[in-house]
């Protein structure tokens, strides 16, 4: 095998050289374009499921293709799960004026699970109660956006 590369020309045994370590410099290099590229901001709407949002009896679920987030209200703590660990989540109470009130939401025991001290129970006490919300969770440079009211159906 000596012998046969010892018998190739000067351009081709420079070549044979100089590949290797091509493959790796382009194989680092895509991967730094990667990374660069799921870091810009990007944003995707969330949709509310079929069924509606009734924080009460903790049926809110918010998607984006797999993405689903589930929200609901325990006492005075709002709590928010995910299918996917987040970087942030900001929860916003608006009110007829469309003046929203800001909760920045702190992790509970993992990123898939984050709560907060809110005033939302006050609002959806009762029966046919609405309160319009808007949320934005972050994960991994995407930010993921939802607007929508509640609309509970039992105490």
């Amino acid at each position: 095998m000596y012998q046969a590369f010892l018998k190739l020309s000067r351009h081709t045994k420079i070549a044979l050289c100089v590949a290797p370590i091509l493959i790796i410099l382009g194989w680092a290099a895509s991967d730094i374009w990667a990374e660069s590229q799921a870091m810009k901001p990007r944003f995707y709407e969330m949709k509310l499921s079929k069924q509606g949002c009734d924080l009460v009896s903790k049926n809110c679920v918010l998607g984006s293709g797999e993405f689903e987030l589930n929200l609901y209200q325990e006492g005075n703590v709002t709590t928010l799960n995910s299918s996917f660990p987040l970087d942030t989540a900001t929860l916003f109470l608006v009110d007829k004026y469309d003046e929203s009130a800001v909760f920045r939401m702190g992790m509970k025991d993992s990123p898939y699970y984050w709560h907060r001290e809110t005033p939302l129970s006050e609002f959806v006490k009762g029966t046919g109660s609405q309160q319009k919300i808007r949320l934005i969770a972050t994960v991994k440079g995407g930010r993921y956006v939802g607007e929508f009211i509640t609309n509970n159906r039992v105490n």
